[in-house]
């Protein structure tokens, strides 16, 4: 079995004694009061306690886990788990929290770390994410100028084709046009239908294939 601290052997010893009106045990024996805190100061610090303050005793309590409740006249009740009236077995159960918070603050550390890993990881993974994304940007860029291009060369193509078909049209109407001034000089002398071209050209004559064609007799 351990040893108590120092403050709380002589707390408890004080309070067992009985020889003090500024303090006592509470009727459960599960807490205790301080009856008059300047009494106790008075009287009772300088001899059990290195220091002389009620306040710093109030501090010095609450770091070993005492919990605190204030009555009237000022005066002040403490209680703890292990500081219960003759149970002596137990008290070198009661400790500064220090240790407790360090090992809480240490927990609190862990998990900052732990944080800071995961931060750093997702970092990292959405550096990867955006450069994918910059590549997929930049092949589509591709992709878009050379449909772009591929565009461009299909309506030249139209516009070719176009051009080759009205060409085409115009082609067929001078194939339908020469048709019929052929079917219209059937049958003609040469030298009688090279006057009669020479006459069409001078009071114009058929132009176009939708023409009516003069009807000259046989010779």
């Amino acid at each position: 079995m351990g040893k108590p601290k120092i403050l709380i052997k002589n707390l408890y010893e004080i309070l067992q004694s009985g020889k003090f009106n500024c303090i006592r045990w509470t009727n459960n024996g599960r807490a205790f009061i301080i009856i008059d805190p300047d009494e106790f100061q008075n009287s009772i610090m300088p001899e059990y306690f290195y220091s002389t303050q009620i306040k710093s005793l109030y501090r010095q309590l609450n770091s070993y886990g005492f919990k605190m409740k204030s009555l009237e006249f000022n005066q002040k009740m403490f209680s703890h788990k292990w500081f219960i009236k003759g149970n002596i077995s137990s008290l070198y159960k009661v400790e500064r929290q220090r240790k407790k918070k360090i090992a809480h603050l240490d927990k609190e550390k862990d998990s900052i770390t732990i944080i800071k890993e995961e931060m750093k990881q997702l970092k990292e993974e959405l550096e990867t994410l955006q450069s994918q994304q910059n590549s997929i940007l930049k092949q589509i860029r591709i992709h878009s100028i050379i449909q772009t291009n591929i565009c461009k060369n299909i309506k030249k193509i139209c516009d070719e084709q176009k051009k080759f078909n009205l060409e085409r049209e115009q082609e067929r109407r001078l194939v339908i046009y020469f048709t019929s001034m052929f079917q219209i000089f059937k049958g003609f002398q040469f030298e009688i239908a090279s006057n009669i071209i020479r006459e069409l050209k001078d009071i114009g004559g058929p132009q176009t294939p939708s023409f009516s064609p003069m009807i000259f007799p046989y010779m």
